[in-house]
């Protein structure tokens, strides 16, 4: 429950962003709900989105992913994958994890745990 307080505890939503690589290029961003997450008895966080949309924002191949409160702080990181893969933060959407600029954000699913 401490990291989903600290995801909501600052000015603006927390987000999910997405890069390239670690360190790589800025791809874009998806806004989370707040609350952000959910916990199951188990312990795992499953993120819920914003009913806003995000855009893209440059084309690209996203391999990576990090959650960050609404501070802009890193909470959380790993891997990006499509829906099937074995990533915490899955794409949803027919491309795999390519993004187009000026496409829309679309996660199938994030948990964390």
């Amino acid at each position: 429950q401490a990291s989903v307080d600290l995801a909501d505890a600052g000015p603006n939503n927390s987000c999910i962003k997405l890069y390239t690589a670690q360190g790589g290029t800025l791809l874009g961003i998806r806004r989370l709900a707040k609350p952000c997450a959910t916990i199951s008895a188990a312990g795992v966080i499953t993120l819920l989105t914003s009913t806003d949309q995000d855009l893209v924002t440059t084309s690209g191949v996203s391999t990576y992913g990090t959650w960050v409160d609404g501070n802009d702080n890193a909470i959380a990181s790993g891997l990006v994958t499509d829906a099937a893969g074995a990533g915490p933060f899955k794409l949803g959407g027919t491309n795999g994890t390519q993004l187009y600029q000026g496409g829309i954000v679309q996660l199938a699913t994030s948990t964390i745990g």
